[in-house]
């Protein structure tokens, strides 16, 4: 079996992330309380479609890889945020 690492990944932003080896676009919908996100989370895997290996397992390694790289993103960004306000 497959295994997804973190480093297959390039994390653009708290909302989105790509996938190095397939080309998958992994989005997320900006919310106020980053562990809300979560539920927004959308993989493109383009013209080619969700792997196949594995039964699906390895797509489902991805997405939940690439929620969590967002969602560390996005709480950092969130604590960011909060100490400039409270400057």
């Amino acid at each position: 079996m497959v295994s997804v690492t973190r480093e297959e990944f390039e994390v653009r932003s708290e909302l989105e992330a790509v996938h190095l080896p397939t080309g998958a676009v992994v989005q997320a919908y900006p919310y106020d309380n980053p562990d809300d996100m979560l539920q927004s989370v959308k993989v493109n895997w383009g013209r080619g479609g969700a792997p196949a290996e594995s039964g699906g397992d390895y797509a489902e390694q991805v997405r939940r890889v690439a929620s969590q790289l967002l969602l560390e993103r996005a709480r950092h960004a969130v604590r960011a945020r909060q100490v400039r306000n409270a400057a």
